[in-house]
């Protein structure tokens, strides 16, 4: 018998075989699965959710200075596109009808030099789309030039 510990460690890949035991079937035979079919037994996400996770910045105050994201994680199957609309106020468009009524929370913040003189605020959120707009705490108007942090979980 081989001694386990003396294979190489290797990082899976989702093709590669993996060893189980069928305790479904008498005799419990040795089979084999996919590390890609055993993860889509794994839950994704809490309670089943899917969701959209990014770091943000916006740092220009043009017309076409649109805030420039980082994903961090997204398992909704949807690709999302972030638009400056006007001066402080901002969309990110999903590239399909993700979002879903009484069951999407979104979460928007800032984070960066700006965080302690700019209110982030998420607006409204429809089947594509989430608004937010950047508030300066001083004069109470819109503003341009932020980072950040979103969240989008959309529960089944």
């Amino acid at each position: 018998m081989a001694i386990i510990n003396s294979y190489p460690t290797v990082t899976p890949e989702s093709g590669d075989l993996l060893l189980l035991v069928d305790t479904s079937v008498e005799g419990n035979p040795t089979k084999t699965a996919t590390v890609g079919s055993i993860n889509t037994l794994a839950p994704t996400s809490v309670a089943g959710s899917k969701a959209y996770v990014a770091q943000w910045t916006q740092t220009g105050s043009g017309a076409g200075d649109h805030p420039v994201p980082v994903e961090i994680y997204n398992n909704t199957g949807a690709t999302f596109t972030w638009t400056r609309v006007s001066q402080g106020t901002y969309k990110i468009t999903a590239s399909s009808a993700v979002f879903t009524t009484d069951k999407t929370f979104y979460n928007i913040q800032g984070a960066g030099t700006l965080a302690a003189s700019q209110i982030v605020q998420p607006t409204s959120i429809n089947t594509t789309e989430a608004f937010y707009r950047q508030i300066d705490v001083n004069t109470g108007a819109t503003a341009d030039g932020n980072s950040g942090w979103v969240e989008i979980r959309i529960y089944p």
